[in-house]
C-alpha cells in the first residue's frame, strides 16, 4: 500500500496531473463535440417502415421510395432493430400509422428516425440532412397530396416533422465516444511514462530493498492510474450531465472503471517494454491513435471486412462506446445487460493477461537479480 501511496503522490505532484484531470477533458468535450457533430457520409443505408398499412400510404410512400434508385433506401420489416444493432442500417425510418391520412388532410406529420448505435456520428449526419431537406420542402410542392395525384402545386401542405424517438439530442450522443476517449488518453498518456522513469532514475534497486516483487510493482504502478484515469472519466461524464446527458449512472461508472483498469495496465506494458522515454511516448501516441481508430467514433465500423468487425467487436474502447449508445438509443433492450457484461469480461481478462505479462517483463528486464 505505501508504495501505491507513493506512486498516486508522485502522479499529483506533477502539475501536468491537474491538467490532464480536469482542463483536458473540458477541451476533449467542446473540441470534440464540435468536431464530431462536423462528420458527414456518402455511403448510407437507411432502412424504409411502414406502419401505415392502408393502400393510400403504399401508393404515397412508393412514389418516394421510386426516388431512391440505388441502395441507399430500402423497405425493412419489423426486426428493423437487429440490422440497426449490426451495423447493416445507420439508420431506419418509421412512417407512422396514419400518416398518410394526416399528410393528404394538410395536417403536420412527423416521420419518426431511429438511429443505429454503430457508426452513430454516420446516423446523426444523415439525421442533420434529411431534416434540414424536410424543413425546406415543407409548404413546397413535394409533399403535396394533389401533386402525388395530379401534379398540382399548392403551398398549403406542410412536409412531415422528422423526429427522434425521446427527443435524442445528438450532441449527446457524442458523450460515449468522448468520455471513453478521454479516459483511455489519460490512461495511456500517464501509464505510458511509469516503469521507463524508475528505470531512468535507477530506483529499481531501491523497490528491491524493500522487498517488492514485480507482481506487486506492476499493481502499484496500474493501480494509481486506475485511480487517475477513473477520476477523469467520471469529471468527463458530469461534464455531460450538466448539458442534458441521460443515462444510468451505475452503469456508465462501472464502464468507465473497467475500460480505465484494461487502459491502465496497457499503459503500464508500454513503459515497461519501452528502453527509453521518447520510445515510450511514441508507443503510447501510437496505440492512443490505433485506439481511436477502432472506437468506432472516427472511421465507419461497418465500412470495414466482415472479419474486421469481428476484431473490433473485442476492443474494450469500442464495446463500451457501443453498450452506452445501446442504453441511449435501446433503453429497454434486453441485450443491453449481456453487451456491457461482454464488455466488462473482455476488460477484465485483457487486464488480467496485460498485468502478467507487464509482471514478467519487469522481473526479466529491470528488477536486480542476486549475486
Amino acid at each position: 500500500m505505501r508504495y501505491i501511496k507513493f506512486d498516486l503522490k508522485r502522479i499529483f505532484s506533477r502539475p501536468s496531473t491537474y491538467f490532464i484531470l480536469f482542463l483536458a477533458p473540458i477541451i476533449f468535450v467542446v473540441v470534440g463535440s464540435a468536431f464530431f457533430n462536423s462528420l458527414g457520409t456518402s455511403d448510407l443505408k437507411i432502412g424504409v417502415y411502414s406502419e401505415d398499412k392502408s393502400p393510400l400510404s403504399k401508393f404515397t410512400v412508393g412514389v418516394v421510395m421510386s426516388l431512391f434508385q440505388g441502395s441507399t433506401m430500402k423497405y425493412v420489416g419489423d426486426d428493423y432493430t437487429e440490422e440497426l444493432k449490426k451495423g447493416e442500417l445507420q439508420a431506419v425510418v418509421i412512417i407512422p400509422d396514419g400518416f398518410t391520412s394526416g399528410l393528404f388532410g394538410g395536417k403536420k406529420t412527423q416521420i419518426v428516425y431511429v438511429p443505429s448505435p454503430v457508426d452513430t456520428h454516420v446516423s446523426a449526419a444523415a439525421y442533420t440532412v434529411f431534416k434540414r431537406l424536410f424543413e425546406d420542402l415543407s409548404g413546397g410542392p413535394f409533399f403535396n397530396p394533389k401533386v402525388l395525384q395530379q401534379m398540382y402545386t399548392s403551398p398549403s401542405v406542410p412536409a412531415p416533422e422528422l423526429v427522434t424517438e425521446k427527443a435524442l439530442d445528438f450532441t449527446h450522443a457524442f458523450a460515449p465516444s468522448l468520455i471513453f476517449i478521454i479516459t483511455m488518453f489519460v490512461s495511456i498518456m500517464i501509464g505510458s511514462g511509469l516503469v521507463v522513469y524508475d528505470k531512468e532514475k535507477n530506483l529499481f534497486k531501491l523497490f528491491q530493498l524493500g522487498n517488492l516483487s514485480a507482481f506487486q510493482y506492476i499493481f502499484s504502478k496500474t493501480f494509481a492510474v486506475f485511480v487517475v484515469s477513473v477520476v477523469s472519466g467520471v469529471v468527463s461524464y458530469l461534464l455531460f450531465l450538466l448539458v442534458g446527458f441521460e443515462i444510468s449512472a451505475l452503469e456508465i461508472i462501472l464502464l468507465i472503471a473497467v475500460t480505465a483498469l484494461f487502459h491502465s495496465a496497457l499503459g503500464v506494458l508500454i513503459s515497461a517494454v519501452s528502453s527509453t522515454n521518447l520510445v515510450s511516448n511514441i508507443l503510447g501516441a501510437s496505440v492512443s491513435l490505433f485506439l481511436l481508430l477502432m472506437s468506432g467514433s472516427l472511421a465507419p465500423i461497418s465500412a470495414l471486412p466482415r472479419w474486421g468487425e469481428k476484431i473490433v467487436s473485442f476492443v474494450p474502447i469500442y464495446s463500451a462506446v457501443y453498450s452506452t449508445r445501446l442504453l441511449q438509443l435501446f433503453p429497454g433492450s434486453e441485450d443491453n445487460f449481456l453487451q456491457i457484461l461482454i464488455t466488462l469480461l473482455m476488460s477484465l481478462i485483457g487486464s488480467v493477461l496485460i498485468f502478467i505479462i507487464s509482471a514478467l517483463v519487469v522481473n526479466h528486464n529491470f528488477m536486480p537479480k542476486e549475486d
